[in-house]
């Protein structure tokens, strides 16, 4: 049986809809925008630098090189621009009518909140609320992959409480549970003349019905943990150890389904309660930051995410039969980044930094919903101590990325081919204050 065959009958005994990770602004659906400060760095040294309380989210550990109780809070606008070029056949290779999407992307922004409480000079807390994971992307109702995808969002708030023991005097350690909530809401159309012309191929040329529609919604609330490792080695150097749990969600939510009278009446396409298991992936993080001259410090940072997790995403009836059954086969990535702080004055950092972070897609399971492909950052930032209790922090971010192939079928045999281009801007704001 062919790809496009396989995926027709497919298309009959489900309800036509498609989910998937979509736009993010880190590779697969990551998340990294936590912090001005580490973000002017390209998050080179994120697990090993303490210049602001994001250490709290990035490294528990590297809570006990801070001093003063401690609260800051983190806005950075994320403006992707997914660009498709190229065409869509339904099943009987003939055009789809449309538009090639227009821009996907649009500004979106990514809030961060830290506490940290210092409680002696061994052992510290800290409270992070982040979104590491997400995204979002919505093409023109009317695009020509409008079968693959129209909108995805997907939001995922991390409440993560933690504490940081200082074992010696240059060895520490850190750790605290994530209590992770993820909704997610999905679109698109439904060829609801390709459904008709299967069941019955005697219908005359001219016979077309209106598209259908499906809107798929579900939440799920879920545990994991966080663990860290920080070193002092020299009062110039710093490293800095992270693992971050995989975390296990169970969405429940609703398919709702709107087609054409003569298909409304075929159980298959009317609104149904609907379940999914969706994993965030484990990640692990080495960094190290030293300060070479009073007034030059670098930064570096490697971290493997186990991307690996994402297999497949099925949606499914109460009595276990498929909504949806699409493969991925993600594959585990390494991001790796250099940055560089220069300190003019005890007031002023200027900051800058480079990294690539490759994808965890393969270009034979790429989507609509997430045109995902190898990036690269440029990174530039600025920090003020405007008292010595209040600092202020900013950075900008253009991320390039490359150009990815897309030739994915739809549950209704609709071919999009064609190909993605892609860039990213980001810019953040954050504020911290010492009590």
């Amino acid at each position: 049986m062919g790809k496009r065959s396989k995926w027709l009958v497919t298309g009959l005994t489900s309800l036509g809809t498609a989910t998937a990770a979509g736009g993010a602004f880190a590779s697969g659906f990551q998340l990294r925008e936590n912090s001005a400060a580490a973000l002017g760095n390209a998050f080179a040294g994120a697990a090993a630098s303490v210049e602001d309380t994001s250490i709290v989210a990035n490294n528990p550990a590297g809570m006990t090189a801070l001093r003063g109780n401690q609260v800051s809070g983190d806005l950075a606008i994320v403006i992707p621009s997914p660009i498709f070029s190229g065409m869509s056949v339904n099943a009987a290779h003939q055009p789809v009518s449309g538009s090639n999407g227009g821009d996907a992307g649009g500004a979106q922004p990514v809030l961060a909140a830290y506490g940290f409480y210092d409680a002696s000079p061994d052992v510290k807390f800290g409270l992070a609320i982040t979104a590491p994971f997400g995204l979002k992307t919505q093409y023109d109702s009317g695009w020509v992959g409008r079968y693959n995808a129209v909108k995805s969002d997907l939001e995922v708030i991390n409440i993560n409480p933690n504490i940081a023991f200082r074992l010696t005097d240059w060895l520490s350690v850190g750790a605290g549970p994530a209590l992770q909530h993820t909704s997610a809401e999905l679109t698109n159309a439904i060829n609801s003349t390709s459904i008709a012309r299967l069941a019955n191929p005697q219908l005359p040329a001219g016979f077309a019905l209106p598209d259908g529609y499906a809107h798929i919604t579900g939440d799920s609330l879920s545990v994991g943990y966080n663990l860290g490792v920080f070193a002092q080695i020299s009062p110039e150097t710093q490293i800095g150890a992270s693992y971050r749990s995989q975390v296990s969600h169970h969405l429940d939510g609703t398919a709702t389904i709107n087609v054409p009278a003569p298909l409304a009446v075929d159980p298959r396409f009317q609104t149904t309660p609907s379940q999914t298991d969706f994993k965030t992936p484990e990640i692990v993080s080495l960094a190290g930051s030293s300060r070479i001259r009073p007034d030059l410090m670098l930064l570096a940072e490697v971290q493997w995410t186990n991307w690996s997790v994402v297999k497949n995403l099925r949606i499914q009836r109460p009595d276990g039969s498929a909504l949806i059954d699409q493969p991925e086969q993600w594959h585990g990535t390494w991001f790796g980044s250099i940055g560089v702080s220069y300190f003019p004055d005890p007031n002023w950092t200027i900051r800058g930094g480079f990294a690539f972070d490759p994808t965890p897609v393969r270009d034979q399971f790429r989507t609509a919903r997430i045109p995902d492909s190898d990036r690269y950052w440029l990174a530039a930032g600025v920090g003020y101590k405007w008292t010595a209790d209040l600092r202020f922090d900013a950075a900008y971010v253009h991320i390039f990325a490359n150009s990815a192939p897309i030739d994915e079928v739809s549950q209704t045999g609709d071919m999009l081919t064609g190909r993605y281009s892609n860039h990213i801007d980001i810019v953040s704001l954050s504020a911290t204050l010492r009590f």
